[in-house]
């Protein structure tokens, strides 16, 4: 230890530099001084050289020596570092290396069995982020190295790449979660993503499918797919509760569907109408899963399903089903598997169905929820919702005492009720499709009485005026 000058077997000089070898912690250590070799080298190192070369040989000692004091002292930070987690943790400091970190979280207890699918893209992030430690900061093989400064970098790299907000907010809870879960196992005093700043996210919500889009989606779907897209339409079910829903969770006799949703575990109440009823009763019982090739579909390739259903959408011409979006390079889908949940929901909500129904059909545990990422209705759905469910007084534009009014020579003004409840008929013929019955029975049932009251109205003036 200490000294070396590298040299060819010739005892030519290999570098010009001066080399140090010294030991710290059980590990040797040869580094370059940044001194140069100079003067006649003797043939060892010792002999004496002349004063060109003995002066070089006495900076790169002083080097050497400085290196290892420098050394020693990060040892003895370390060494106090775990006196302070023992006397503050009272046991010994343990470390979690970062190849290990994906397996001891995916090992830690949880409220709710975990989502195959989200487990899988959280195991991805883990990889993702230990693998930009490797290549960027190799000194740092353990949790407890990771600082601060690493961490807002592995986040910098996300930003570069264009990550949409509500993805980059997922990796940084996800890293702040297992830091704070696994900090005591792992020997972390302070977790490096506290305090860095989540991002704005710009949310975009699901479109639900008009009923002219749901027929055509039908027509183009698989025979493979074609149930599983009805019981979504039918039934508000999720992706994967269709593809693995059950013989068991099915009762035909009482015509209802209950399960326990995989995303939430609450229990989803749902009646069988008569469409999905007929379609499930044709279906052979081969298996404990209603769907047999589907669920072992869904098993081996999470995306299979999903895949066939835009196939669907494509052939079916189904327009906006995805959009550009400001605040990442991916666009987003609006229109996929998904928004057969956001259509039931919307459709029940608008025809008047009480959101605790809903909710029963659903498996949400909040009104919040429903509201905020599933109630979406077309502008003239909701329009005439509204129309249907407050009071006249608020909907029907001009106040009686003010239809029957005369021009300036006497003559009598068209009748604008007649016209305002054409607009309403036709306004039933354009958007009907998109309402549900008991909807358009109200709206049909207000124009009737309207009519009704117009009758009696000019009747009263005929009189009166045969009277005059």
């Amino acid at each position: 230890m200490g000294l070396e000058i590298q040299k060819n077997k010739d005892g030519s000089l290999k570098s010009n530099w001066w080399y140090g070898r010294f030991e710290v912690d059980g590990k040797n250590h040869c580094v370059n001084l940044g001194i140069e070799v100079k003067g006649r080298v003797p043939a060892t190192l010792r002999k004496t050289g002349d004063t060109a070369f003995e002066c070089s040989r006495t900076l790169a000692d002083a080097k050497i020596k400085e290196l290892i004091a420098h050394a020693r002292s990060r040892k003895t930070a370390a060494h106090h570092l775990q006196e302070l987690y023992e006397i503050k943790a009272g046991e010994e400091l343990t470390q979690i290396p970062l190849a290990e970190m994906a397996e001891r979280w995916n090992l830690l207890p949880t409220k709710k069995k975990r989502c195959p699918l989200r487990t899988e893209n959280q195991l991805t992030t883990i990889r993702q982020f230990r693998k930009f430690m490797e290549a960027t900061f190799p000194q740092a093989p353990t949790m407890s190295q990771i600082t601060r400064k690493m961490a807002l970098a592995w986040m910098k790299s996300l930003d570069d790449m264009g990550m949409a907000g509500a993805t980059y907010n997922t990796k940084l809870s996800l890293l702040k979660g297992i830091f704070e879960k696994l900090g005591t196992e792992a020997g972390v005093l302070t977790n490096p993503f506290n305090g860095i700043p989540f991002h704005e996210t710009n949310t975009m919500h699901r479109q639900p499918f008009t009923q002219k889009e749901l027929n055509a989606i039908l027509a183009h779907c698989d025979d493979l797919i074609r149930p599983v897209v009805l019981t979504a339409m039918c039934t508000a079910m999720r992706r994967g509760d269709c593809a693995m829903l059950k013989w068991e969770s099915v009762d035909l006799e009482n015509g209802f569907i209950s399960v326990k949703t995989s995303k939430t575990g609450e229990l989803a109440e749902i009646p069988l109408f008569p469409l999905l009823r007929a379609e499930l009763e044709k279906l052979p019982r081969k298996s404990i899963y209603v769907f047999p090739d589907v669920a072992k579909m869904y098993k081996a390739n999470l995306m299979g399903l999903t895949w066939r259903f835009k196939k669907a959408i494509n052939d079916a011409k189904i327009e906006g089903a995805v959009i550009e979006r400001d605040d990442a390079m991916q666009k987003a889908s609006v229109k996929d598997f998904h928004s057969l949940r956001t259509t039931w929901i919307t459709m029940a909500l608008t025809a008047g169905v009480p959101m605790e129904l809903v909710r029963r059909v659903t498996g949400h545990s909040t009104v919040d929820v429903v509201l905020k990422h599933y109630f979406r209705p077309g502008r003239e759905a909701f329009k005439m919702a509204l129309e249907t469910a407050m009071p006249k007084m608020l909907t029907a534009g001009e106040m009686p005492e003010d239809r029957d009014q005369k021009t300036e020579d006497g003559a009598q003004k068209p009748n604008e009720n007649t016209q305002e409840m054409l607009q309403k008929i036709q306004g039933l013929l354009e958007y009907g499709k998109d309402m549900e019955k008991a909807a358009i029975l109200r709206r049909l049932a207000e124009i009737e009485q309207e009519i009704a009251t117009q009758l009696r109205q000019d009747q009263d003036r005929q009189k009166a005026s045969l009277a005059a």
